[in-house]
């Protein structure tokens, strides 16, 4: 799980809200990410850079397939800006974030000192389980409005963010689908949306994290 204390939504899939469609081209690349991740101004200097360069290089460094990354930014940016457009690849694209937001992070920090290492996570079975639960139970409604909003194949979404979750980091597996949901509009139910947020709690996230998802129980 990756430490971060923010009441709203924070690292990799925070960072996918700036770029989602119609994404300004007005901004270029890197001041897109510059500006996520100077973060709220309640936080403290570069604590928004580090989390989002942490979430990045665990995605890189994975054993996911480039292309499972690829569909899942799609998504998540909700085609704000498309990788296969610009001909960029998916690892590539990560690689590129990191370098903007340890840049970020290092300008933030006082007399420049890096950022800290990315450690490996450390994560329990648990966690795990009640993640790839929660996105089991949403995967119909899921995989229709993938199709609908972004022309995904049935199922690729799904299974990319169960990928994360079992592979990468439960935590971020769970953020990346709290934003799936709303940038694919998918109706929840009142049910699901309480686990949503016990297992929000469990992560320690803010209070208006999950609730940026309850519009959807009134789909």
């Amino acid at each position: 799980m990756t430490a971060h204390r923010s009441d709203w939504d924070f690292g990799l899939s925070r960072l996918t809200k700036f770029f989602a469609g119609p994404w300004s081209h007005e901004r270029t690349v890197e001041e897109t990410i510059a500006d996520a991740a100077a973060g709220h101004t309640d936080e403290p200097p570069g604590a928004a850079a580090s989390v989002i360069l942490a979430d990045a290089v665990r995605l890189e460094e994975s054993s996911l397939p480039t292309e499972v990354i690829a569909t899942l930014w799609a998504v998540a940016s909700d085609g704000g800006y498309d990788l296969a457009y610009f001909g960029v690849d998916a690892r590539d694209w990560l690689r590129r974030v990191a370098a903007v937001c340890a840049g970020a992070g290092r300008s933030e920090r006082t007399g420049g000192a890096s950022l800290p290492t990315v450690e490996p996570v450390t994560v329990s079975g648990e966690s795990v389980r009640a993640v790839v639960e929660a996105i089991r139970s949403a995967a119909p409604a899921l995989e229709a409005k993938a199709a609908t909003y972004h022309g995904q194949p049935a199922g690729e979404v799904v299974r990319g963010l169960e990928l994360v979750a079992t592979q990468v980091d439960p935590d971020l597996g769970f953020r990346l689908f709290l934003r799936v949901l709303g940038a694919c509009r998918v109706p929840i139910s009142q049910g699901q949306y309480d686990r949503y947020e016990s297992l929000g709690s469990a992560f320690g996230y803010g209070r208006f994290h999950v609730s940026d998802v309850e519009y959807l129980t009134r789909y």
